[in-house]
C-alpha cells in the first residue's frame, strides 16, 4: 500500500511541476522551441524530484499507512 501511495504522489508532484514550469515558459512569453523547453524542464525536474519531492513523498505515504492503515 505505500508504494501506491508513494507512486500516486510522485505522480502528482509531477504533474504539478510539469504544469507551472511550462505556464511560467508562456507567462514569461519563452517561445522556446519544443526540445528546448524539454531540456529545461527535465534539467530542473530531475533534481528536484530526487532530492526533494521523491524523498517527502515517500516519507507522506509511509505516515499516511503508519496512520489510517
Amino acid at each position: 500500500m505505500t508504494r501506491f501511495l508513494n507512486v500516486f504522489f510522485v505522480w502528482l508532484a509531477v504533474y504539478v511541476a510539469v504544469t507551472a514550469t511550462l505556464t511560467g515558459f508562456q507567462w514569461a512569453g519563452l517561445d522556446m522551441p519544443l526540445p528546448a523547453q524539454t531540456f529545461v524542464l527535465s534539467a530542473v525536474l530531475v533534481p528536484t524530484m530526487i532530492f526533494i519531492i521523491g524523498p517527502f513523498t515517500a516519507n507522506l505515504a509511509q505516515y499516511l499507512v503508519s496512520k489510517f492503515g
